[in-house]
């Protein structure tokens, strides 16, 4: 089965060249990236560079980028809720105490999150 192509062309300074048009497949807008989507985004452009240009070229790299921001969110979110039972919040009106038990927590599951997801290559 082929397919003949009909190319119309113009004429400039006596030079025939076709008139071409790239069709790109209307996507819906994404929303714009996140911080765990846009560390995922520069990790894979400095660390996996092949991997970054194949996604790129496959039109697939927003889109992944997109679902690492989402997983990473809905983790860190159920891994500090985790932490907080483990370790509950003290019981003091210290609110800079309070503020550092919960500072710790989110650090931990964030770090959990980086290494666990944003930073690993797919």
């Amino acid at each position: 089965m082929t397919r003949e192509v009909k190319l119309t062309y113009s004429e400039t300074d006596g030079i025939s060249h076709p008139n071409l048009r790239i069709s790109n497949p209307s996507t819906p807008p994404q929303p714009p990236l996140g911080k765990y989507g846009r560390m995922a985004l520069n990790h894979l452009r400095n660390h996996y560079p092949h991997l970054f240009l194949t996604l790129h070229m496959q039109g697939d790299l927003m889109k992944k980028m997109s679902e690492i921001e989402q997983e990473a969110l809905s983790k860190m979110e159920a891994l500090t809720e985790q932490l907080l039972r483990l370790h509950p919040m003290p019981q003091t009106d210290d609110t800079l105490e309070r503020t550092r038990h919960l500072n710790q927590i989110k650090e931990t599951a964030e770090e959990l999150i980086l290494n666990d997801i944003v930073f690993k290559p797919r």
